[in-house]
């Protein structure tokens, strides 16, 4: 048997407590019920913590007995038969100075067995939770820290709203961004629940294909019975909702729970789920990713996911160029780099598939064919990222979207965009409401001052000339 590492001085004290307290009453609390090992019992059937506690003191002192069995002895009559130092010393025919020492060595090497035993079951609870989470497609997060650490807090600290939305233009990162928060949060909080539920129904692969799901819509039904299998695992499906609700609410009360519902991008999905949302939000905090931004929805927390600065976008091309053993690439100074990101901006799905092309085609020839959306794997980019809102756009919208390449890359006023577009001030300010809500338009502004609109890198090259195949 290897020896464990020691155990914190703190957690040698409670291993003590705890033993102390082997005879209390189950009500009296347990000093080690914020250990995974102690959830583990309890899971599997103990009645109580204090009961549980007792389990997994008994498990080690078992455990214990293989390298160190006087150790062992020692603690069972100390302990848990509740003898005294002189009885003991008269079994053990030693003295009772010796007890003491011996008893303190064994509280040391019990109290290291179960750290270790600790630690891993912190890992397996680590890596059971991360297995509900989809395959994370990226390594690293480029440009989007900050972002990450304001999830963070939302998601473990005091939230703002137990409603968070991330927003954005398809390709931006939404999905990991989420996905990243999660991995963080199931690290630095693995005694929370965690549950990733996904509406996806199309999946873009970094060769250019796009991939249509066989997934309907995302319903209520749908929804819940996913939460049940993750959350309330070996639970009978529920008849009615409210049941589902019902119990789910219940088990939010006993764990701090995060759910992400990824995707979820039509009108019909979030009309239907949010009111369900609402009811198990608080205790239960929510993360939505979504094309769509719910700023008329209230009581909702939105993170608009930018495109990526200069800065970040070339060194998201260097990091996907060194990982693809493209070297010359990832060794490429600025001015050879600059024209991807004056080309396709800050969207990382864009630069990403643009690197994939670069084992078999020449930066020029590629950018070409970006700019004049030329080829299929450039079609299809276009297709999974605007296709759908591009669809649903009425006359004012479209004539507005198409007005925004003639505005300068940081912006125009809305009088600038009526006179190119021919649009009334009221028509069109209604139009470019629906076209940020799609996140197709950025809208920014300081408080209280006007506002300017301006899109993407991308959405212009995508103006200039996929959509006009479309219309």
């Amino acid at each position: 048997m290897s020896h464990p590492v020691a155990a914190p001085a703190d957690f040698r004290q409670l291993i003590y407590e705890a033993l102390k307290a082997w005879s209390a009453r189950p009500d009296a609390g347990a000093t080690l019920a914020g250990l995974r090992l102690v959830q583990v019992e309890l899971d599997a059937g103990a009645a109580n913590p204090r009961q549980a506690t007792n389990r997994v003191l008994l498990s080690a002192i078992k455990a214990l007995a293989l390298a160190h069995g006087r150790e062992a002895d020692l603690l069972r009559m100390r302990f848990l038969d509740g003898q005294a130092i002189h009885i003991v010393a008269n079994r053990l025919n030693a003295a009772e100075p010796s007890i003491y020492r011996w008893q303190s060595q064994a509280i040391d090497h019990l109290a290291a067995l179960l750290w270790q035993q600790e630690q891993q079951a912190i890992e397996q609870r680590i890596a059971a939770l991360e297995a509900r989470l989809e395959p994370a497609t990226y390594s690293e997060l480029v440009g989007v820290e900050a972002l990450q650490t304001a999830l963070l807090e939302q998601l473990l600290g005091p939230p703002a709203a137990y409603l968070t939305s991330i927003n954005g233009i398809g390709g931006i990162g939404k999905t990991s961004l989420a996905d990243a928060a999660l991995r963080t949060a199931i690290r630095r909080a693995p005694h929370n629940e965690v549950a990733w539920i996904s509406a996806r129904r199309q999946r873009f692969d970094f060769g250019g294909r796009l991939h249509s799901l066989d997934q309907p819509a995302l319903t209520v039904d749908a929804l819940l019975d996913a939460l049940v299998v993750q959350l309330l695992p070996g639970t009978p499906r529920f008849a009615e909702a409210s049941q589902a609700i019902a119990a789910l609410r219940a088990s939010f009360t006993r764990q701090p729970v995060i759910i992400a519902v990824d995707n979820l991008e039509t009108a019909a999905d979030l009309q239907n789920l949010l009111p369900v949302l609402r009811q198990l939000a608080n205790p239960a905090r929510f993360v939505l990713t979504t094309r769509h931004s719910l700023f008329g929805e209230p009581g909702i927390f939105h993170f608009s996911v930018p495109e990526l600065s200069e800065a970040d976008a070339l060194r998201l091309v260097r990091l996907e160029a060194a990982q693809r053993n493209l070297s010359g690439l990832a060794a490429a100074d600025a001015a050879v780099l600059r024209p991807i990101y004056q080309t396709v901006g800050g969207n990382p799905l864009a630069i990403r598939l643009l690197i994939g092309q670069a084992h078999v085609r020449s930066l020029p020839g590629i950018l070409e064919d970006l700019a004049a959306a030329r080829g299929a794997p450039v079609e299809q980019l276009y297709s999974y990222v605007y296709r759908a809102a591009w669809e649903r756009l009425d006359e004012p919208c479209r004539r507005a979207l198409l007005a925004m390449p003639l505005i300068a890359p940081q912006g125009g006023s809305l009088e600038q965009i009526a006179a190119i577009s021919q649009l009334d001030l009221g028509a069109l300010a209604d139009a470019l409401s629906e076209l940020v809500m799609l996140n197709l338009v950025d809208s920014r502004a300081p408080l209280l001052s006007r506002r300017r609109y301006s899109i993407h890198a991308l959405t212009r090259t995508f103006l200039l000339e996929q959509v006009a195949r479309w219309m």
